[in-house]
């Protein structure tokens, strides 16, 4: 039996309600790493800018491997 068929209609609202809580962010933050502008409210542009920035410094990285350990 499959979850989604024991769940009902308010059940599966809730649900997406709670993924979309939780996981809204998460997927703005990326979209938003590759706007140019140093302002969120202001979209000037694709840009791997602050890509390059992170990758350019070491305590982020270091910081990065140490949670992957």
């Amino acid at each position: 039996m499959r979850v989604s068929s024991a769940l009902g209609p308010a059940a599966r609202l809730w649900l997406m309600l709670v993924f979309a809580f939780l996981y809204l962010p998460i997927a703005l933050v990326i979209v938003y790493s590759f706007n140019e502008s140093r302002l969120v409210t202001v979209w000037s542009g694709f840009s791997l800018k602050w890509w390059h920035a992170l990758f350019a410094n070491e305590a982020m990285l270091e910081a990065a491997w140490l949670s992957l350990r």
